[in-house]
Order: structure tokens, then sequence, then C-alpha cells
């Protein structure tokens, strides 16, 4: 799995696959769409596949009766998979479930050992002018809220997608895949008759390097109701009860 390459050589190899010159100074008024092309190619890619190279986790330790958290600086929430949660520090690690309903508590939080997170984004009004801005980013809220200090969480997820800017930048994701994604792109927007075969292309060889290393698809959470982890179990399959509704 051709890994680290620089933005530079990606170019040079998507100049390559679409038959532009390799000449750096013929074609150069194009190179900004060209690496703006393969940096999001890359992210599409980190943001699809939960990839096995770059599987990592960290833990974060819970106060009592604390139920919000700021996420850990090396896993925002776009690359949590998991979070589980362990009542003492040789405790089992169990799952947490995704997803908070309005109606899961009535008054003060609940104290217990959490089953439950999401993610609360922050809306701020300005004064002046009544503009609403929204922070989607936010922070990690859980439910119950730990009823004693020594409970910890740990976040499994992926590793942060590098930037892919400067020349010198290196992918974190297969550079042959980035580059013939890019290419089918490319080919495409020029209407090139190749265009479907550098395509398919791209295809096979991104389902070689999955079954290769065991990838799967990431399953984030959105508007259709999937959770983080896969889809939120019913009753009788789930690790983690249910909650219709938290006593405050």
């Amino acid at each position: 799995m051709p890994l680290g390459v620089t933005l530079l050589e990606l170019r040079r190899e998507l100049r390559a696959e679409t038959g532009t010159s390799l000449n750096p100074n013929q074609g150069i008024q194009a190179q900004d769409t060209l690496d703006i092309i393969l940096a999001r190619q890359q992210r599409e890619l980190w943001d699809a596949y939960n990839w096995q190279h770059l599987k990592i986790w960290t833990d974060q330790s819970l106060a009592a009766n604390q139920s919000v958290y700021s996420y850990p600086q090396i896993m925002a929430f776009d690359q949590i998979a998991n979070i589980y949660v362990a009542d003492s520090p040789t405790g089992k690690w169990e799952l947490l479930t995704y997803g908070i309903k309005a109606f899961m508590t009535h008054g003060p939080v609940p104290a217990g050992k959490p089953l439950r997170w999401r993610n609360v984004p922050t809306v701020t009004v300005d004064a002046t002018d009544g503009t609403v801005i929204t922070n989607p980013v936010g922070q990690l809220e859980i439910l119950p809220a730990p009823s004693a200090s020594g409970m910890s969480l740990r976040f499994e997820g992926q590793a942060p997608l590098s930037p892919l800017i400067s020349p010198t930048d290196t992918c974190i994701i297969d550079s042959k895949a980035i580059v013939l994604f890019a290419a089918a792109e490319v080919m495409a927007t020029q209407k090139s008759e190749a265009a479907p075969m550098k395509l398919t292309k791209a295809q096979n060889y991104l389902r070689r390097i999955l079954a290769d290393q065991g990838a799967d698809k990431r399953q984030n959470y959105n508007m259709g109701g999937i959770y983080r982890g896969g889809n939120d179990p019913d009753k009788s399959r789930r690790s983690v009860p249910y909650i219709d509704y938290i006593p405050g």
C-alpha cells in the first residue's frame, strides 16, 4: 500500500494517468485545481471506510456527576466509531449506544453508569444583530452522568486526516487509489471516452486493497437513523440496556 506519498508526487502521477504533460511548467494554471481534487479524493476515501491501518483509541477519565465533556484532542466527533465505558481501571469495557432523545430525562441529569452518548452543538446569537452561529463540533454528552469518580471512556475510531495542501504534505490513504479516482474525475470533466474505464480500474483497485486489509464501510450517524457502531439494536439483542426514559 503506497502511503506517505507527497502531494507533489501525487500531482505528477495524476498528470500521467490523465495523459497530461509531466513538465511542471505546462498546465501550471490547473495545478491548484488538481491539488484540490487530490485532497478531496483522500478525504472522501478516509471518510467512507474504516481503514485498519488508521485505527486508534484513547481513554478519558470521567468526573462524578459531570455529563458534558470536550472530545479528546486526537479524536474528533467525525473520527469516532464506538465509545466504551468502564466503571473502574480494571473494569469491563461496555459499549455506549449513540443517541440521546429529548424525552429520556426530566429535571436534573440522573447519575449512574453511562449508557448513551451524543454530540452537543453550540449555538450562539450575536447580541448586536441577532446573527445565529452554529458550531457543529460541540461537546460530548453522556447519560446518565457518572455516579462516582473512577469511571473512564474509551474512544475507538480513526486517526485524523492529515492536510494535503503543501507540496511536501503526504497522504495517509493509498496513493494509487487517490490518483485513480482523481484521474477518473478529471477525465470525466474533460469528457474523455476513457473516463469510465479509469473509474472501473479505480473501483477494482479499491475493492482489492479493502479486502486485503479487512476494511469496511463506516456507519456514521445520519438522518436516516443509522448509529455509529451500527444500527441501534432492538432490546433483545443490545449489549447496553435501552433507555426510553431516565427518571430525573
